[in-house]
């Protein structure tokens, strides 16, 4: 059975883009290693993830995620079993929104969450989780309150 793991946390408000870009690279290469698929969202300072595989892979790769100082207030939001991955894809998709899409990956993630709209089955907790904090982070202001 496969495993997810949905968070959010506040990036350090001297992230750069080009560090985004250096752990988007480093994650992509990692989780491809480690069989891990997933998904993560920046939006206005603040990420969303979900993390998709083994269960002992995936609690790795969080253990790292969470000891990393670009960001703080690092949350679980929900964790569990799943029968299929959402982003089976991808080494670790990325959506910067509300911005116009600036490559393909993009562009296919957006499409993505539109066709995810129409999916025949139903989603199992921890992704709603997932999609329910990705909608409060491009609707609301204050998105992280402890």
């Amino acid at each position: 059975m496969l495993y997810q793991l949905t968070y959010r946390s506040e990036a350090k408000p001297e992230i750069s883009a080009q560090e985004i870009k250096d752990i988007l690279e480093i994650s992509k290469s990692k989780n491809a290693k480690s069989n891990i698929t997933g998904c993560l969202l920046y939006n206005e300072g603040f990420f969303v993830q979900i993390l998709e595989g083994e269960k002992e892979e995936v609690k790795a790769v969080y253990n790292i995620i969470e000891a990393d100082k670009r960001h703080t207030m690092v949350q679980v939001l929900s964790e569990g079993e799943t029968r299929e991955r959402f982003f089976e894809k991808w080494e670790m998709a990325y959506l910067k929104l509300p911005d116009e899409p600036k490559s393909n990956k993009e562009s296919e993630v957006k499409n993505a969450l539109k066709e995810l709209e129409e999916k025949a089955f139903r989603p199992n907790f921890t992704t709603k989780v997932f999609w329910y904090n990705v909608n409060t982070l491009l609707q609301e202001s204050g998105f992280y309150q402890s």
